[in-house]
Formats: structure tokens, sequence, C-alpha cells
């Protein structure tokens, strides 16, 4: 898969919304992203960096309201390596990386952020 090429951008971001348990893949807000939406309405947009190809920024989407409220969720960017160590049994695959990350940094963070926009605005 390379990385580097829109068409390996949505193949890596449909493996990371499968082990997300996201709905689907879409084109991002701008060219040159892929959007992962989930069932919830969350969704989340990767972009490589150029350069280096070898990161890629993960942006919640929050909806515009939410930036009238100061309410935001920092992207992130992540290190991607272009060969996995062989013979390493603990090695993961690129998407497995971001899936871990979007898990672990962006997730939490979302659904705060959707929440604390619904508490000021009801």
């Amino acid at each position: 898969m390379d990385l580097t090429t829109a068409a390996g951008l949505e193949s890596l971001a449909r493996d990371i919304a499968e082990l997300l348990e996201a709905e689907h893949v879409a084109p991002g807000e701008t060219p040159g992203r892929v959007g992962i939406n989930y069932a919830d309405g969350r969704a989340v947009e990767l972009e490589f960096n150029r350069p280096p190809s070898t990161h890629v920024t993960i942006s919640a989407v929050l909806p515009d309201l939410a930036r009238t409220h100061g309410i935001e969720v920092p992207p992130i960017t992540v290190y991607l390596p272009l060969r996995s160590r062989q013979g390493d049994p603990g090695a993961k695959t690129p998407a497995q990386i971001v899936a871990d990350q979007i898990h672990w940094r962006i997730e939490q963070a979302h659904t705060v952020a959707l929440a604390e926009l619904v508490k000021r605005t009801t």
C-alpha cells in the first residue's frame, strides 16, 4: 500500500474504520483528506503531511457551531513507519497505529466536545 497517494490514504482509512468499527469512509472536507464517519454522527479526517509523507494528521470534525462556542479538539500528528520491523511479533500495521491513536487521543476528547456543545446550546 502506497500511503503517499489518495488511493493509499483511502485504503488506510477503510482499514482504520474497520478497526474502530466506524460506519464508512468518505472524502474529507477538503481535497487530500479522507473522513471516517461513525454511526453516531462523529467523524474524523486523515491528511498526510507532505513532506514527510510518513506522518498523518488526524482531526476531529465538529459542527461549525462548536467553533462559535470556542469548543475544539486539537488535531494530532502520528508517525507511520514505512516498514514494520521484520520478525517483531508486536509490530503493528499503519492502520493499527492510527486506530490506536484515534482511540486513545481523539475519541474521548471528541465525545466530551460534543457533549459540551449540547450543554451550551440547550
